[in-house]
């Protein structure tokens, strides 16, 4: 009898498992421990979670943080998917290699030195700004850095490779049959792309909007260096209370982070599945 193949990843999984539960087993009971004046007490109060409950300015940077992730996630698949079927026309293995460095390129590089590229670009003496006063589009310098465009040119540019693997994978799998099928039957390129295509990928651009606004609302080096403190992310207040060793609060921040990915995750699989039955 043989043995099911998902007992295969177990080796790595239980590790991974026991780590990550005792983390979150470790964060739950900092959260119910009481907090006053800068002491974590002994003992189980719900106080934490009432006081972010109660705190508009959590509720604020957790709505801002959603917002950066959905269009940071947006803007990154949107430039993804053409990068991905373009990989997979190319023939040429050497085209191809150097692509994919290039696309990946931004994954080898520290993010200090990533943010410092990007005020140099972006800065109010940058060289977009330069470029823009000496042919007279502006009258004076356009306000970028520290701003939220800023972050999302930021996130994007490193998002951009991780949205890339995955809807690599799947257009790799789009029957060539099927695209051919479609031209015979008297489709246009854009009319074969939005019936076969893009459908037949979906799950694809799914799974990378998934992992890229996972990935944007748990940054904080970059929202911290190109927001300089305009642009509050969830995860930079609990960095924040981590320094001020108010961890109770810092917990429960965690805590809701985690949430939010969760049932935004939860909610576009939902989506996807109406979707799905829907069509014909």
């Amino acid at each position: 009898m043989r043995a099911p193949r998902y007992l295969l990843v177990l080796p790595a999984l239980l590790p991974t498992l026991v780590v990550f539960a005792g983390s979150l087993i470790r964060l739950a009971d900092l959260g119910l421990r009481p907090y006053a004046r800068g002491h974590i007490g002994t003992g189980a109060t719900l106080d934490n979670v009432r006081r972010f409950a109660a705190d508009p300015y959590s509720w604020r940077v957790l709505g801002d943080t959603v917002t950066l992730g959905a269009v940071c996630a947006a803007c990154a698949v949107a430039l993804a998917y053409p990068m991905a079927l373009a990989l997979h026309r190319l023939r040429s293995p050497a085209l191809r290699g150097a692509a994919l460095f290039l696309i990946f390129s931004p994954l080898l590089t520290s993010v200090v030195v990533r943010a410092y590229g990007w005020n140099v670009l972006l800065g109010d003496g940058g060289v977009l700004n330069r470029a823009l006063l000496g042919a007279g589009v502006l009258d004076e310098p356009l306000r970028i850095m520290y701003e939220f465009p800023a972050v999302v040119v930021a996130m994007v540019h490193v998002l951009v490779p991780f949205a890339v693997f995955p809807l690599l994978g799947v257009v790799a799998q789009v029957p060539r049959s099927a695209i051919e099928a479609a031209h015979d039957l008297g489709a246009g390129r854009l009319a074969v792309f939005w019936r076969v295509t893009f459908p037949l990928t979906g799950h694809g651009v799914l799974l990378s909007v998934q992992l890229c606004f996972a990935l944007t609302i748990s940054a904080f080096a970059t929202p911290a260096l190109l927001g300089g403190g305009r642009v509050q992310v969830l995860s930079g207040l609990v960095y924040t209370n981590i320094g001020a060793v108010d961890w109770p609060i810092a917990a429960v921040q965690s805590f809701a982070l985690l949430l939010v990915t969760l049932l935004v995750i939860g909610l576009t699989n939902l989506a996807a599945r109406l979707i799905g039955r829907r069509r014909p």
